[in-house]
C-alpha cells in the first residue's frame, strides 16, 4: 500500500460527512460517464439508452475489470478503494457486481 494513500478509517472518517460524499460521488459519477460506453437499444414501440462497461459481469472474462475507474479516482484522491467503495454500497442500498450498474439504476 503506498503511503500517501489514506487507511480505511481515514478515509470512512472523510468520506462519512455528507458534503465530502456527495462530491466524491458527483465526481465519480462524472468519470464515468465520460470513460462507459452509452449504448442505445431501439424497440419497436420505444428506445432506451443505458451505459455499459461492453464486458460480460464474470470473473472468468479477463478483459473484465469491474472497479478499475473506481480504483484510480480512489488512488487520485488518495481514498481507500475498498472503504470508499463499502461507503458507496451503504449509500446506495445494494452491493454492486460492476461500476456500470450505478448508470444504469
Amino acid at each position: 500500500m503506498p503511503e500517501n494513500i489514506r487507511t480505511f478509517d481515514h478515509t470512512w472518517m472523510i468520506l462519512n460527512q455528507m458534503p465530502n460524499f456527495q462530491q466524491f460521488f458527483r465526481g465519480y459519477l462524472e468519470i464515468l460517464k465520460s470513460k462507459l460506453i452509452l449504448t442505445t437499444v431501439y424497440g419497436h414501440e420505444r428506445s432506451y439508452t443505458y451505459y455499459t462497461c461492453g464486458q460480460d459481469h464474470d470473473r472468468r472474462n479477463p478483459a473484465w475489470k469491474p472497479f478499475q475507474h473506481l480504483m484510480r479516482y480512489c488512488r487520485e484522491l488518495r481514498y481507500d478503494f475498498d472503504e470508499a467503495r463499502d461507503l458507496i454500497e451503504d449509500r446506495i442500498g445494494w452491493k454492486l457486481k460492476c461500476e456500470c450498474e450505478l448508470l444504469r439504476n
